[in-house]
C-alpha cells in the first residue's frame, strides 16, 4: 500500500509533463536525407530551437515543451517553410512536398495551425488575382485611352482588396480567441500595403487584443499586440489633437529648424514647408543603404505628395557635383539639401543622427511623431491619415 502511495505522485508528475508537449510528425515527400528546421516565432523574429535528418521513408518528427498557444515554423531552408500555430497536447500531422512545403502542405490535429493554413491559402489566391491586372498596370503606355484603362484596371483592383479585406476581417471576428486572429491582423498585400491599413482597422486590434488578454496574459504575441494597439490609438488621438491645433492656429515648433541650400542654391527652410506630413531623411549618396531607402520611398512618394505629403531629405556629401549627379542619375523628386565635408555635419548634431540613414516623420509644425519607420509603417500611417 505504501509503495503505490509512493508511486502516485510520480505518475502525476510525469503525466502533467507529457500534457504541456506538444508533438510535430509526419511525411516530407521527396525529403529523404534532408534536414528540417524547427524555428520558434518569437515577437522579434524566428528563433531556431530544433532541427532532424528527414528518414528514409520520408518520415520526420519533433517534440516540444509548451506552455501555451506558439507560433512555429517547420522549414527546408531559404522561403521554403509553413507556419504553425500549436498548443498543448497537440499531435500535429504534417504531409508535404519537399520542393514546395507551403503549396503542398496538409495539415491535421491542430485547429490552430488549420487556420492558419485557410488564411494564408487564401491571401495566396488574392495575390494570384492581382498579379496580371498589376502587370497590365506596369505595360500600360501613355497615349489615347491611358486613363481609362488605368482607372478600368485600379477599380478591378479594388474590388479584389475589399473582397480580401472584408474576409479578414469576417475570419478576426469569428476566430477572437485564437492567436491566428493575430496573423490576420497583419497580413499584407504586399512589401507595402497591409490588408487592414485604414484608421478604422485600429478597433479590430483593440477588440482582439482585449479577446486574446483575457485568455492568454502571458503569451508575448498577445502583449505585443495589446502594445500596438494602444500605441496606435495614441498616435491618432495624436494626429487629431494636432489636426485641431492647427486648424486654430495654436501651433507650436517642437523640433529644430534645418536651413540649407538646395540643387540650385537657394536656401530652403524645414519650417516652411507646406504639406502636412514630412518625412525628414539624413542620408549621402555615398552610402548604399540610404540609395536603398530612398529607392525604397519613391512609390510612397508619388502616392502621397499630392495628398500632403514631403521629403526633406538632408544629404551629407563630400562633393557637390557627385551629390547633383546623384540625384540626377536616382530621380529623386522631393526637396533635397546638403551640407559638405567630412565630419561635423550640423544638421546631423541638432537632430542627434548616430547614423544614416535616420528619418523622423513629422506632422504640420507639431512636432516628430515617428523615429525610424519602415517604408510599410509610413505607408500605413499616411494611408490613414490622407487617405
Amino acid at each position: 500500500m505504501n509503495r503505490i502511495l509512493f508511486l502516485l505522485p510520480l505518475l502525476v508528475l510525469f503525466s502533467c509533463g507529457e500534457s504541456d508537449k506538444f508533438r510535430i510528425s509526419g511525411e516530407i515527400d521527396g525529403g529523404k536525407g534532408k534536414t528540417l528546421y524547427l524555428d520558434k516565432l518569437e515577437v522579434d523574429g524566428p528563433l531556431p530551437i530544433d532541427s532532424t535528418k528527414i528518414g528514409s521513408r520520408d518520415k520526420f518528427s519533433f517534440s516540444r515543451k509548451i506552455s501555451g498557444p506558439s507560433f512555429y515554423r517547420l522549414r527546408l531552408g531559404g522561403n521554403n517553410f509553413i507556419t504553425l500555430l500549436a498548443e498543448p497536447e497537440e499531435r500535429i500531422t504534417i504531409a508535404a512536398e519537399a520542393s514546395n512545403l507551403h503549396g503542398t502542405y496538409q495539415v491535421s490535429g491542430s485547429e490552430g495551425s488549420e487556420l492558419i493554413k485557410v488564411l494564408s491559402g487564401r491571401l495566396a489566391a488574392t495575390k494570384k488575382q492581382m498579379e496580371p491586372l498589376v502587370n497590365e498596370i506596369i505595360a500600360l503606355e501613355e497615349g489615347p485611352g491611358f486613363m481609362e484603362q488605368e482607372a478600368r484596371i485600379n477599380e478591378e483592383l479594388q474590388e479584389i482588396i475589399i473582397a480580401q479585406r472584408k474576409y479578414s476581417i469576417a475570419f478576426i471576428l469569428e476566430n477572437m480567441e485564437s492567436l491566428a486572429a493575430i496573423t490576420a491582423l497583419y497580413q499584407r498585400l504586399d512589401d507595402e500595403n497591409y490588408v487592414l491599413g485604414r484608421i478604422q482597422d485600429i478597433q479590430y486590434l483593440k477588440i482582439t487584443a482585449e479577446s486574446l488578454q483575457r485568455l492568454y496574459p502571458d503569451s508575448p504575441h498577445v502583449m505585443a499586440l495589446a502594445a500596438d494597439a494602444e500605441n496606435q490609438e495614441r498616435q491618432y488621438e495624436l494626429f487629431k489633437l494636432t489636426a485641431m491645433a492647427e486648424q486654430s492656429g495654436n501651433v507650436v515648433t517642437t523640433y529644430p529648424d534645418i536651413a540649407m541650400p538646395g540643387i540650385d542654391g537657394d536656401t530652403i527652410r524645414l519650417h516652411s514647408i507646406p504639406e502636412r506630413y514630412v518625412l525628414l531623411v539624413f542620408g549621402s549618396s555615398l552610402n548604399p543603404a540610404s540609395v536603398e531607402f530612398s529607392h525604397n520611398l519613391l512609390p510612397v512618394y508619388r502616392d502621397y505628395h499630392r495628398k500632403g505629403f514631403q521629403v526633406y531629405n538632408v544629404s551629407v556629401e563630400r562633393d557637390r557635383q557627385e551629390w547633383l549627379d546623384h540625384i540626377r542619375y536616382s530621380e529623386l523628386p522631393w526637396l533635397n539639401v546638403a551640407e559638405f565635408g567630412e565630419e561635423n555635419f550640423m544638421a546631423t548634431q541638432s537632430y542627434n543622427v548616430q547614423q544614416i540613414p535616420s528619418s523622423f516623420l513629422i506632422y504640420s509644425d507639431v512636432g516628430v511623431v515617428a523615429r525610424n519607420p519602415s517604408v510599410a509603417e509610413l505607408r500605413r500611417r499616411l494611408a490613414r491619415a490622407l487617405d
